[in-house]
């Protein structure tokens, strides 16, 4: 819902900041006061299209800022808010324009993706979510109840879709393996023959250094040994240090921490002497290892050159190759396999997808008599609605493409989105919206030009339906006429001021004394009577105690109508 819209320095607005609440919102105003001024504004905001030419002369950018109630939406994870979504754009004249979602910068499209979400408006061509062809479907499906039954069916057909992709790689591979197969058996040979080992080449590198520095090494762990093992080394004079700790501890009897480290001293030089005998024991000068280990260093340096691969990723990629190896050895087999799973899976996706169609075609004829239910309280008897249904190839959302038509007075059916006329296509949007208000999940709908080629009792009927509409909805509406505008639950008005060097456009909330004299002005004109002020006041008074009653006699003739469009069809 949209609960707050500023406005800075576009087109002649100069500032404009106002609060929105639930319910029917009328806009009225004289004509070119800056009414679709508004709608323009949020338009942008929500990722339209824009121009430098909408700033106001004397300034250098426009400002344009939404706050929203915040919705549930995996588009919105990043953005994180406690309470509120706010979109703002600012405009510059200098061409750089920047867009913001919770004070995060973003592009144009993330605003435009999140706005579709929002806010839909009707009376222009943007934002028309009914005019695309999958979101019809989805209505369809929501309006009959038929989401379990599609998440079933989609969750068969990714199997089955998955099952396809992996044919076609398996097919892949054995189309380029059958050409490459020696060169992977030769590479697969190369580095299998090497039996590499994973931290084989930090040890062979250790014992290369060793082997390469031996004089050296062989006289360091001869000389370490000598001063613990000859006679008055190390250990000898330790024996003389720890009589004298000890001797201190008898006498003080507080030297205990000093005879621990003395006794541990020794037994760990003692243990160093130990390892180092045995390691001179041990010590054997062997030409032909050297030679070994540098042979085998520089195979794996060869190989890891030749791959651009350490020798841990050679292992994984000799386990690769060998994985290739085995597919394209049993390639035939697997081809044969996955290719009974596809027709098993098919077959029943196939009867899914049937009874699928079957439930949509149920509900394509309960939504079309609830649609023709609303063109006809919408003064619209003569406009027909219906739902084409036809066969295409299974596709994730089933085997049928739904194109909602509109045939108007004397014309074939033909698409929402080929419907010349504004207001009728707003009236229509109107109707639709009436029928899938509980499955409708943008919470928005803002209508301008609806009130376009009609007017007194026809009139009537669209405020009706826009009340009606608002209370599942947040309503705003543009109106030029009184029987529309008594219907407001907020009604605000937007007239234009000449404060000497500009124009400006002022909006107001009118207060229940302020909707009487704007209706009183919309219908008397420039003189606004006691009588005309009466009349205003009685049909807000009146909008209360109105029922919404579909004449019986027009109910009988659509289904006489549907009834004999059924037989020709069969």
């Amino acid at each position: 819902m949209l609960r707050e819209l500023r406005i800075q320095n576009y087109a002649i607005i100069s500032e404009v900041s106002l609060e929105f609440s639930e319910g029917l919102n009328i806009i009225t105003g004289e004509t070119g006061a800056g009414k679709s001024i508004l709608i323009d504004a949020l338009s942008v905001i929500l990722g339209g299209r824009s121009s430098p030419e909408v700033i106001r002369e004397e300034a250098t950018e426009a400002v344009l800022e939404a706050r929203f109630d915040r919705i549930d939406s995996p588009l919105l994870n990043e953005f994180p808010s406690d309470e509120w979504l706010i979109l703002k754009r600012i405009l510059s004249k200098a061409g750089k324009n920047r867009a913001y979602l919770n004070d995060s910068f973003v592009n144009v499209s993330t605003l435009k993706e999140v706005g579709q979400n929002l806010t839909e408006i009707h009376g222009q061509h943007e934002h028309y979510n009914l005019i695309n062809l999958d979101w019809q479907l989805n209505l369809l499906d929501a309006f009959g109840h038929l989401s379990e039954q599609r998440d079933h069916y989609e969750s068969g057909y990714r199997a089955w879709h998955q099952l396809l992709q992996e044919r076609t790689a398996l097919q892949k591979l054995e189309s380029e393996g059958k050409q490459k197969q020696s060169f992977l058996e030769y590479q697969l040979s190369e580095i299998k023959n090497a039996n590499l080992q994973s931290g084989e080449e930090e040890t062979l590198e250790r014992e290369g250094k060793t082997l390469q520095n031996w004089e050296a090494f062989r006289s360091a762990v001869e000389g370490a040994y000598s001063f613990l093992s000859d006679e008055g080394t190390i250990l000898g004079q330790l024996e003389s240090v720890g009589s004298a700790i000890e001797k201190v501890n008898e006498i003080a009897n507080d030297a205990s921490q000093e005879v621990q480290l003395w006794e541990t001293s020794k037994i760990q030089l003692k243990e160093l002497s130990v390892l180092l005998r045995n390691r001179l024991n041990t010590l054997e000068y062997d030409p032909n290892r050297l030679h070994e280990v540098t042979e085998r260093l520089y195979l794996m340096q060869k190989l890891k050159k030749k791959y651009g691969r350490s020798v841990d990723e050679l292992l994984q990629f000799q386990a690769a190759l060998e994985a290739d190896l085995s597919k394209l050895s049993n390639s035939e087999t697997q081809l044969l396999a996955i290719g009974k799973k596809i027709e098993e899976a098919e077959k029943g996706l196939t009867v899914e997808a049937g009874s699928l169609s079957q439930a949509r075609l149920k509900t394509i004829k309960k939504l079309e008599t609830k649609i023709q239910e609303e063109l006809l309280l919408l003064g619209m008897d003569k406009t027909r609605f219906q739902i084409a249904c036809n066969r295409k190839p299974l596709s994730e959302d089933g085997i049928d493409q739904i194109e909602f038509l509109i045939a108007l007075s004397g014309e074939p059916p033909q698409g929402l989105g080929k419907i010349a006329s504004g207001g009728e296509l707003s009236r229509i949007m109107l109707a639709l919206k009436v029928a899938l208000a509980e499955v409708d999940p943008v919470g928005t709908l803002i209508f301008d030009e609806i009130d376009a080629g009609i007017g007194g009792g026809v009139a009537e009927k669209v405020g009706i339906r826009l009340s009606k509409l608002a209370k599942t909805h947040q309503v705003f509406c543009i109106t030029h006429l009184p029987q529309i505008a008594q219907y407001a639950d907020d009604h605000y008005f937007v007239e234009k001021l000449d404060s000497g060097s500009r124009v400006i456009t002022s909006v107001k909330r009118l207060s229940k004394e302020g909707r009487v004299h704007e209706l009183a002005r919309m219908l008397g004109g420039i003189t606004i009577t006691p009588i005309t002020l009466r009349h205003a006041e009685e049909m807000i008074e009146r909008k209360l105690s109105r029922q919404e009653i579909i004449p019986s006699q027009q109910i009988k003739q659509l289904k006489k109508e549907r009834n004999k469009e059924k037989n020709l069809k069969e």
